[in-house]
């Protein structure tokens, strides 16, 4: 689950859309950092080894899992907001290509 470590414990949460883009509002027991930023090359770490960086997912309170690529974060003390933005252009179109050509 996003945000929680053990330090950290989710203690209530809230779905909503905010102009139209999907918003998880995340409330925790401490003071909570957005997640790292991650390059978008090929591969990325993850916990279970190396991982497409096009199959990183994130899942969020209701099960629900989303594209990493896709997400923005914004914090405030206990608060991590996390907004689902559509992929943009480049985004989309680079997903056809094959993956040698992409860095």
């Amino acid at each position: 689950m996003i945000g929680t470590d053990e330090h950290t414990e989710l203690i209530d949460w809230e779905k909503t859309t905010d102009d139209g883009v999907l918003v998880y509002i995340l409330e925790y027991d401490g003071p909570v950092s957005a997640p790292t930023g991650r390059p978008r090359t090929l591969f990325g770490a993850s916990s279970g080894g190396t991982v497409p960086a096009g199959d990183q997912y994130v899942e969020l309170p209701d099960g629900e899992r989303l594209p990493a690529t896709e997400l923005t974060y914004e914090t405030e003390g206990t608060t991590l907001r996390v907004r689902h933005e559509s992929p943009s252009l480049l985004d989309r179109c680079l997903e056809y290509l094959p993956w040698w050509t992409r860095a």
